[in-house]
């Protein structure tokens, strides 16, 4: 198993993003420091607090800081982020050992020229080099076994075998990770560069039930945010990364119109239904779908006329500024979900409904391929029998076809 790492000068334009390799077996994570880790997040999360935000005051960390769910039924993984992602898009690209590379590049929300964060995950061919078995390839580090490998070695051997890497501050292990033949991490700063540099990182996956595949995460960050970043990718990144066979309905079973469907959660009755929606019930459950008016309008995609990532994330920040403003809303959870390509937003929290009756509800939130919100809301009384995320599941099968997802071979997230 060789190092894929090659060293790229980003240029954050729009849509400018990063993506390459990672490590792991059977040793360490990153260290961070969570004091300090805890100190960076204040400055992290600021950078998403100004004006043009449409969030509520007592919200606005979710400019920056929010969950970020991807699901890939077609490639079989799934993962998350405890960031704020845009620019997303989904491509799949041929590579000179002629290996397939395919994934998702983002950059984290209120990134900037100076301030460069960039976000990949992919799924590549493991090419074999060399006359030996997967087996021993996928367990090797430059031709070494990678059984009880140090610290120490793993660097040794990545530094004699890149002297490109030299002039950089190299830091590097193998972890365990349940399911994985192999699984390691790499992270590397030009040693002169201080706090005003940035860091590449990766972590890569050699699965044991897909060992002809590499999963790789990859980031660069600015270097002063250091043990807030590792602090998320130890705490939530790794650990929520799994292979997953489930089938993905790609249209629901309550059509709403040619282009917006919803599947009813089991037991659901449609109480009403007309051209912009429907009504279901179930015991004490009450869920609302269908198109939602928004006094607000979205930037399109120029290349293809559709709603951007963006432009998706500032209606639902739209839609949480009029669940708290206009129904007194408590927001307990705010998630972009990344559906089989498909980004939507899950919002749930608790609403006040007259003399000391409170309310649980869930809402999805999309856009249609013209820029049109579509909802899905379901209440039920707080009364301790279900919990927040039961109701996001209820919500979160609002099916789109779209018609202009994919532009040059790139799908637009």
């Amino acid at each position: 198993m060789k190092q894929r790492w090659q060293i790229r000068i980003a240029t954050l334009a729009v849509g400018a993003l990063l993506s390459v390799a990672g490590t792991g077996y059977a040793k360490s994570l990153p260290s961070y420091d969570t004091t300090k880790a805890t100190a960076e997040a204040q400055p992290f999360e600021a950078r998403g607090v100004h004006s043009e935000s449409d969030l509520p005051t007592a919200y606005q960390s979710y400019a920056t800081t929010m969950t970020t769910e991807v699901r890939d039924y077609q490639d079989g993984y799934t993962f998350t982020v405890p960031w704020r992602l845009t620019n997303g898009r989904y491509e799949s690209q041929a590579k000179e050992d002629g290996s397939t590379e395919r994934g998702y590049f983002f950059n984290l929300a209120e990134s900037s020229i100076s301030e460069p964060f960039l976000v990949s995950f992919t799924k590549r061919d493991n090419i074999v080099t060399g006359n030996v078995s997967l087996q021993e390839w996928n367990t090797t580090w430059y031709n070494e076994s990678v059984a009880n490998m140090t610290k120490e070695r793993y660097l040794a051997l990545w530094r004699e075998n890149r002297r490109d890497l030299n002039g950089y501050t190299l830091d590097g292990d193998l972890f365990d990770f349940k399911g994985a033949t192999t699984a390691r991490w790499d992270s590397f700063v030009r040693s002169d560069a201080g706090e005003t540099g940035s860091t590449f990182f990766d972590a890569e996956f050699i699965m044991q039930a897909d060992p002809t595949q590499r999963y790789t995460m990859t980031m660069m960050y600015p270097s002063k945010y250091n043990d807030y970043m590792m602090q998320g990718v130890v705490k939530n990144v790794v650990p929520s990364f799994k292979l997953m066979k489930d089938k993905y309905r790609n249209v629901g079973n309550l059509a709403l119109t040619d282009e917006i469907s919803f599947i009813k959660p089991s037991g659901f009755k449609v109480e009403m239904q007309n051209r912009n929606g429907a009504v279901l019930s179930k015991d004490i459950y009450r869920i609302e779908v269908g198109l939602f008016s928004m006094e607000k309008t979205v930037t399109m995609d120029s290349r293809a006329s559709y709603p951007t990532m963006q432009a998706r994330q500032e209606m639902a920040d739209f839609y949480v500024n009029e669940l708290v403003t206009n129904y007194g809303a408590t927001i307990e959870t705010y998630k972009t979900l990344i559906d089989n390509h498909n980004t939507g937003s899950l919002i749930a929290g608790s609403l006040q409904r007259g003399e000391g009756i409170a309310i649980k509800f869930a809402s999805y939130i999309t856009l249609t391929d013209s820029g049109e919100a579509v909802v899905a809301r379901v209440l039920a009384p707080d009364n301790g029998q279900v919990t927040l995320d039961e109701l996001m599941k209820m919500v979160e099968g609002v099916r789109i076809q779209h018609k202009g997802l994919i532009s040059g071979g790139t799908v637009i997230l």
